[in-house]
């Protein structure tokens, strides 16, 4: 029995210790996850996430004096993407993408480029170049260059910018999920009874996708050169550099998956 005793000890302190390292990990792990739904959150504040749901409601939103459709049916189809569309619900789906496309690592990079003095200057350029209050101002500029161009340098600068950015492509995911989602509103609210089945988003936003591809180079390209007008080439450069980062090229594509599965 002695014998069995001693061949056992060894056994149930190395069960032991293995028990106490899957602890730990499993400890470790929440604690991580909570550290990083921490972090999340704090760039959600700090990059003004939330306003892009401003951006996503007015896409989606049926403006009256824009479609021949009984007031009824506008009420009701603006009523449900206020619902749908709801700050929680964005914020959430948000949080949960980027959780997925981003590391601790690459959380705390994203927030010391936030916090420092260029990147809350470019993004104050960018928050202020998506305000609807601002279209107008926008547009006017937008004429002024179809005349003026900037120099052939600044252009190349900005287009590479465009590039790093995946600007083209973004935008028209976004536009084709802006524009999917609201004709499936507007066909929960009034059903074509074609005997035809109202077809998955995957495949409406590809048939969409081309059309919408081939001019959002060039608007994206005016876009850009409204929004960083004041910046100077050096700043432009530094931007384009932490672009280039996968810190901020993970983050870009998921801020755009996020909002595409929203939609």
């Amino acid at each position: 029995m002695d014998t069995q005793r001693d061949f056992s000890l060894p056994r149930l302190s190395h069960c032991l210790k293995t028990l106490a390292l899957l602890l730990l990990f499993v400890l470790s792990t929440k604690l991580s996850a909570a550290d990083k739904n921490v972090l999340l959150d704090e760039l959600y504040e700090n990059a003004q996430l939330q306003q892009q749901l401003g951006w996503v409601l007015s896409s989606m939103t049926i403006d009256q004096k824009q479609y021949t459709l009984p007031p009824e049916v506008v009420n009701t189809v603006n009523q449900i993407v206020k619902v749908r569309y709801s700050p929680d619900l964005f914020k959430s789906s948000m949080a949960a993408t980027l959780d997925e496309a981003l590391s601790v690592g690459e959380l705390l990079k994203l927030l010391d480029w936030y916090n420092s003095a260029l990147g809350q200057k470019i993004l104050r350029l960018e928050m202020e170049a998506n305000d609807p209050r601002n279209a107008l101002r926008m547009q006017a500029y937008i004429e002024k260059l179809s005349k003026d161009l900037p120099r052939t340098s600044r252009i190349r600068l900005i287009e590479e910018l465009m590039e790093t950015l995946d600007a083209v492509e973004l935008g028209t995911e976004l536009a084709a999920s802006a524009s999917v989602g609201a004709k499936r509103i507007l066909h929960e609210v009034m059903p074509i009874n074609d005997g035809r089945p109202l077809r998955p988003p995957e495949v409406l936003k590809a048939r969409e996708k081309p059309t919408i591809r081939k001019g959002m180079s060039d608007h994206m390209r005016y876009v850009y050169l409204y929004t960083y007008r004041s910046l100077p080439d050096s700043e432009i450069r530094a931007y384009l550099n932490f672009a280039r980062s996968t810190a901020m090229q993970n983050f870009q594509r998921g801020q755009i998956q996020a909002i595409a599965r929203i939609l």
